[in-house]
């Protein structure tokens, strides 16, 4: 966890998933959670390449970090942590997986998590995936 700089981009209570925008396995990564939030819609989407995306890496200090990045209550999560915090926004089975795979050290999840990370590209199907969000999700994508 790495705290925010105290200059706000945004609201402190929204928070916000760092991704990288020209990756196909990415794009479906955000379709995935689009499809089953429950109840909650405030999570904001940052593309990392974009003017936004790359603030927001060199507020936190990680310009350098190959990662999605979560970003909420002034705090900036990483790798196998920033999955988690996804996977517990989205509630229900997936909140309890998360809880779960906490229990795990951060030690022997982060491995695992760059290795998916080092061959995103290889397990999609396409080089990029064309994300078109609904009328309805456009204002939750910043860039």
């Amino acid at each position: 966890m790495v705290a925010m700089s105290k200059t706000p981009i945004i609201a402190d209570n929204v928070p916000l998933l760092v991704y990288d925008g020209s990756c196909g396995f990415c794009a479906r990564s955000v379709q995935f959670i689009l499809r089953h939030e429950r109840g909650r819609h405030d999570l904001r989407f940052v593309p990392r390449g974009s003017a936004l995306g790359i603030d927001l890496r060199r507020r936190y200090h990680l310009e350098a970090v190959e990662s999605m990045l979560w970003i909420d209550n002034d705090q900036a999560h990483v790798e196998s942590d920033a999955v988690l915090h996804a996977a517990s926004y989205l509630g229900g089975f997936w909140a309890a997986l998360a809880n779960i795979a906490l229990l795990i050290p951060a030690s022997l999840r982060n491995p695992a998590y760059r290795f998916i990370a080092r061959n995103r590209r290889r397990l999609s199907s396409s080089p990029s995936a064309c994300l078109v969000p609904t009328e309805a999700q456009r204002s939750r994508f910043l860039a």
